[in-house]
């Protein structure tokens, strides 16, 4: 979700948030969470060097490996199936009745890696890009426009590999290419040419049926083309040797017990090598410095299986990322915290359904797993590997959504109740002979970013085309229309702020409202019952139709040709749902509503520029019930 907010007194308030939310002795600890959250994104965002994102959460609140293993928690318990190692498949799975809204699982990453880290190595990049339009260029124009054609050329150029805004695009999204620019007789882990443990060769990948599939995309200068593992799951896979290194247990009591579970399993899969050459070398340095920690058999198994356990089981971290705000960092939102972290066994083996009845959320490294409506005893507790909103999707667009090695199958739709759980040992099965062609959503997230930065009117009249046009089903996202009527609704509100629409109808509030009544009816239908963008998109119809729904500024705005005129019912309802389900799903009730939703609540657009301070109040006060006390430290 995109959402564009001016900068106004952007840094004032977000020094008032940061004390507003300051940490307080006693305080819950997820509460607190929150308060660390909050202060971590405000000193990068003024000093993106920092980056040392360390939370501070109760160890006795967290759910342990062994606790799951050995069957000690209350509520799940894990089930293989399967006759061999090599088809066995472990799943989570409920031991007795559990009401929505349960905390199953608190979870901490065994490694991460934060998306700030790369910010230096992304802006030397722009530099280097920026500097090489210059030479060729005749002096004519200004730096800022080259350094505006350079931005552009590079959005282009990522934009042409049409990649899907889901979940774990990060990890999952991956260019299908040949090994053939492999310098020739390329072994990355083994020098003994005669090892076939695993170990990646030219020859053998030259002659393989099937194609390299990387698990993100790298395109700097020192990366090597068609490599399966990104330069960030090269980093993750140093920091878990490290920390192998250090604690031999980690491997034989935790990681172990992830997929691929043997090499034989790991040898079915597609190899992996890193992206980035330097990265590349280091992390055949660090697998053969393992042999002094275990013997060589050991070590083979690990250097065969770790890059493929992190390739396999590493998850995003983004805190709040619900938010409207949250890509607006400038404004409050948190997406300079996002990361990638790799979690054990009490959270790997929570399998995929399209019809999930688990949730995942993090604040800061800290992974919650919540049942998002009523589970029965005996039943699979599944979360979905990719967004809500493409659950209602045709299986074979989910599959490619997904890209991974396993495919999903059902009804016509998905439509089926109890929604499929694919082996993640299933591969796909490819026809030489016949070539599928794969289609992705285009309203994807670079897409938003292009229609906000458009003339709101320009933009409305390509929303509206885009509304009406007949799409050929096989192209057809549903999830499309569904983010369409998010940015009809963002452009409505903006075109409703002066006095220039007085006479047109078919602009304002009134009409966003609508808009984001049908984003909602979608969410409804299509997410979990529980579910946090469902919970946001009722904060944005609570805003909308909170503007001018006082009594007396009603009365002034329908005196004043132009203004709209608020719906405090209305209003009121989509807040008192919004608060119902966020208490449902995170608990903590107002307080933490008031926490998590704080940015949206101030820095919304509609909120921000078509009220006064003393509305504001109003709105938080009478339409969402964030009383004055709650402003108060406890």
């Amino acid at each position: 979700m995109y959402v564009g907010c001016d900068n106004t007194n952007a840094e004032s308030r977000a020094e008032t948030v940061h004390t507003i939310m300051s940490t307080t002795e006693g305080e819950d600890p997820i509460d607190s969470l929150l308060n660390q959250a909050a202060a971590h994104a405000l000193k990068n965002r003024y000093d993106e060097t920092f980056t040392n994102f360390i939370y501070n959460f109760p160890n006795d609140k967290l759910t342990s490996c062994n606790e799951v293993l050995n069957d000690k928690h209350n509520l799940i318990h894990v089930s293989s199936t399967g006759d061999d190692d090599s088809s066995v498949q472990r799943g989570m799975y409920a031991k007795c009745e559990i009401e929505a809204g349960t905390m199953l699982v608190t979870s901490r990453p065994i490694v991460v890696h934060w998306d700030a880290e790369d910010q230096d190595d992304d802006e030397d990049d722009e530099d280097d890009e920026v500097g090489s339009e210059e030479e060729e260029s005749d002096g004519a124009e200004s730096t800022d426009q080259k350094k505006a054609d350079a931005t552009v050329a590079k959005w282009s150029k990522g934009k042409s590999k049409q990649k899907a805004s889901i979940e774990m695009a990060a990890l999952l999204k991956r260019n299908k290419k040949d090994y053939e620019d492999l310098p020739e007789g390329f072994n990355l882990y083994n020098d003994d040419d005669n090892s076939t443990d695993g170990k990646l060769k030219a020859d053998d990948s030259a002659d393989s049926d099937d194609s390299a599939d990387s698990d993100d995309d790298d395109s700097s200068s020192n990366s090597i083309q068609g490599a399966t593992g990104s330069t960030r799951n090269g980093i993750l896979v140093l920091r878990t040797i490290e920390k192998i290194k250090q604690d031999k247990s980690l491997w034989t009591n935790t990681l172990s017990k992830l997929y691929p579970r043997s090499i034989d399993s790991a040898l079915n899969l597609p190899s992996w090598f890193c992206s980035d050459v330097t990265i590349g070398m280091e992390i055949e340095q660090q697998f053969k410095s393992l042999s002094e920690v275990f013997k060589d058999k050991v070590c083979n198994e690990i250097s065969t299986r770790l890059p493929l356990i992190i390739r396999y089981n590493v998850l995003s971290i983004e805190t709040c990322s619900e938010l409207f705000v949250y890509p607006d960092v400038s404004n409050g939102g948190m997406a300079n915290l996002a990361g990638t972290g790799l979690y054990g066994p009490e959270i790997s083996y929570f399998n995929h359904s399209c019809t999930p009845n688990i949730s995942r959320y993090c604040i800061g490294d800290v992974m919650f797993f919540v049942t998002n409506r009523d589970v029965k005893k005996g039943d699979e507790l599944c979360f979905s590997y990719i967004e809500h909103e493409f659950l209602g999707e045709s299986a074979d667009k989910r599959t490619a959504l997904l890209d991974m090695d396993f495919e999903l199958k059902d009804d016509d739709n998905g439509d089926d109740e109890e929604g499929e759980r694919p082996s993640k040992k299933q591969k796909k099965e490819d026809d030489d002979n016949v070539e599928e062609e794969e289609y992705y959503p285009r309203i994807d997230s670079e897409m938003q970013s292009e229609f906000m930065a458009t003339p709101p009117n320009q933009r409305l009249e390509h929303i509206n085309e885009l509304l009406s046009e007949k799409v050929d089903p096989l192209q057809e996202f549903k999830s499309d229309r569904y983010q369409l009527h998010i940015l009809k609704a963002i452009t409505l509100e903006q075109l409703g702020r002066s006095n220039k629409n007085r006479g047109d109808k078919k602009l304002g509030l009134e009409n966003a409202l609508e808009e984001w009544v049908k984003a909602i009816g979608f969410a409804t239908k299509t997410f979990p019952p529980l579910d946090e963008t469902t919970i946001s998109l009722h904060v944005q119809a609570a805003l909308c139709a909170s503007v001018n729904s006082h009594g007396d500024w009603q009365k002034l705005a329908m005196k004043t040709k132009g203004l709209r005129v608020g719906d405090f019912a209305r209003a009121r309802h989509h807040a008192n749902k919004a608060i119902e389900m966020h208490d449902a799903l995170f608990g903590g009730g107002t307080y933490r509503f008031k926490k998590r939703y704080l940015e949206d609540l101030f820095n919304s657009p509609k909120v921000r520029s078509q009220q006064s301070e003393a509305q504001m109040l109003f709105t938080l006060r009478d339409i969402f019930g964030i009383t004055d006390d709650m402003w108060e430290e406890e």
